[in-house]
């Protein structure tokens, strides 16, 4: 009786795992483990339960005897609570006549068929039980037999074998993909245009090998006022949850994870799980890689799935902090040439423009009237075109030089005005300004430069501005003129008593004036030291 039952169990796990290949789910063969398993001791009604990570909960349900219907109609599924539970807790074979007897019994969910005789058997893989095959309700007797008992145990002692060798194959299709994926991730990172792109690609390749459901990177939140946090940085996949979500949902595992530097798994309340280890997003932030997965994957993720991230994130790490070593050296060559070419530009062609206007200067002294006009012409082209050139060396000038470039200070100030006046202010800069004038000197240049021209948008109706800002040894002058209707000294502005009192307390001077045909001039004025202040600008 025993060896035909043996065979019985050999032939319907041969059956069961028949067609195995790459593309093999596990939970056909957990299904033909089941159907065998009823076949054999006569249950109604049969299931297999895989316990999880944690060894407390059900992560997979698989069912036989119960219909679609009546499996949607169930208000959930068991998750190893009451007899199953105990099943869990106690590794061994349970017989019962009458399961609602038991004293771990929970009784059955709304929608659950009734169910008496029971018969459960763990299912070990390599020594560890895998899970619990639970038979209720036999049909060709009263209850579940000894034989029973001993046919399912040898089924479950193969259904492991069988199942081991699935995880093998499983294995080696993963271990496939995930390499795929890490060759493939160095030469798109590089490739990539910013570092957002950067990490889409690697989020996408962590997709594709994990066949998960989202894959998110999670970095230091850089919200200006936040200290210590980290923000989803970058996310792809299925992003109907929110990723923000889902980071609040696994911060206490996922800082667990970065300070561990351990890969770490956790459940999500939305039946998902989710993998996460650390990943360098830069040189600088260090983050985390996250990949949720379905829980009916979680299954099929044994202990060489954690080791798979961990080497295909640590590898994407060292990649993407390769590619920022890389765009910062090519920023600093950029900026370095900027640099050469500034410099060029103002220690050659400049002095050359220069030496140029003294020569025609000098030969304009000893010409004709008619060649002085003309020459005087030239020269004041020559001027132009050295002004346009110092302009040209300090837009080549590295960006964090602009933060005390009063230059850039008064340009960005007009464009500023540009939209308000409806046309651009024509501006004129002479003389080193950013030698010069003292930095401490700036926010009153603004301050009169701002007044003036609200003044010209508020009251004078002008169509055209000029903003002139001129630095000699002696004195620095600010000069606002426009086409409007004019200044009337009858109506006092506290703004411009104001700008009156700035000057007065740098002994200067306000002068307000009106320009002919029409429209007005604001002059202010006021002295400045001799000697250059300490911070020199080499562009001037």
């Amino acid at each position: 009786m025993m060896e035909k039952a043996s065979a019985e169990v050999q032939d319907a796990i041969l059956h069961a795992v028949s067609g195995v290949s790459s593309e093999f789910d596990l939970r056909d063969l957990l299904h033909g483990v089941v159907r065998a398993a009823c076949d054999l001791s006569g249950a109604r009604y049969g299931a297999l339960g895989v316990i999880g990570r944690s060894r407390r909960h059900l992560v997979e349900f698989v069912t036989e005897g119960i219909s679609d219907e009546v499996r949607t109609g169930i208000d959930h599924l068991p998750t190893g609570r009451g007899l199953l539970g105990h099943l869990i807790a106690h590794e061994e074979a349970l017989r019962l006549g009458d399961l609602t007897n038991h004293p771990s019994s929970a009784g059955f969910p709304p929608g659950h068929p009734p169910m008496t005789t029971f018969l459960g058997v763990p299912v070990r893989v390599r020594g560890r039980v895998f899970g619990n095959l639970y038979l209720t309700d036999k049909k060709t007797g009263p209850v579940f037999t000894r034989d029973d008992e001993n046919n399912v145990s040898a089924l479950a002692g193969l259904a492991g074998l069988a199942i081991d060798h699935a995880r093998l194959l499983m294995i080696a299709e993963r271990r496939a993909r995930w390499f795929e994926a890490t060759a493939a991730t160095p030469s798109a990172v590089l490739r990539a245009g910013g570092t957002d792109e950067a990490l889409d690609v690697v989020l996408r390749a962590a997709l594709q090998a994990s066949g998960g459901r989202t894959s998110l990177a999670i970095a230091p939140d850089a919200t200006p006022g936040t200290s210590g946090g980290f923000a989803v940085r970058a996310a792809v996949g299925d992003l109907d949850h929110d990723p923000r979500r889902t980071l609040a949902e696994l911060r206490p595992a996922l800082m667990l994870a970065m300070a561990s530097s351990e890969t770490r798994w956790a459940e999500l309340p939305d039946d998902g799980m989710a993998v996460m280890t650390r990943l360098s997003i830069d040189m600088v932030a260090r983050g985390a890689l996250v990949i949720v997965l379905p829980r009916r994957e979680f299954a099929q993720n044994l202990s060489e799935e954690s080791e798979f991230v961990t080497s295909f994130a640590s590898h994407a790490s060292l990649v993407l902090e390769r590619r920022h070593t890389r765009a910062v050296q090519e920023e600093i060559a950029v900026l370095a040439e900027r640099n050469r070419i500034a410099r060029d530009l103002h220690d050659g062609v400049t002095q050359r423009l220069f030496a140029l206007g003294l020569q025609l200067t000098a030969a304009a002294r000893q010409s004709p009237p008619v060649v002085q006009d003309l020459l005087k012409a030239v020269s004041d082209d020559l001027d132009a075109t050295i002004r346009e050139v110092r302009q040209s060396v300090i837009d080549l000038q590295p960006p964090d030089r602009s933060q005390h470039s009063l230059r850039a200070k008064v340009r960005a100030l007009v464009s500023e005005y540009a939209h308000v006046l409806e046309h651009t202010p024509v501006l004129q800069i002479d003389g080193p300004v950013d030698t010069l004038v003292d930095q401490a000197l700036h926010h009153h240049v603004i301050a009169v430069l701002r007044e003036g021209l609200s003044n010209i948008a508020r009251h004078a109706a002008a169509h055209s501005v000029q903003v002139r800002i001129c630095a000699a040894p002696g004195d620095l002058t600010c000069t606002v003129t426009d086409d409007g209707v004019g200044f009337d000294p009858s109506a006092a502005r506290s703004g411009l008593v104001n700008l009156a009192e700035r000057a007065a307390e740098r002994g200067g001077s306000l002068e307000i004036t009106r320009r002919d045909p029409h429209g007005s001039v604001l002059t202010w004025r006021v002295p400045m030291a001799t000697g250059p202040p300490e911070t020199t600008d080499a562009a001037d």
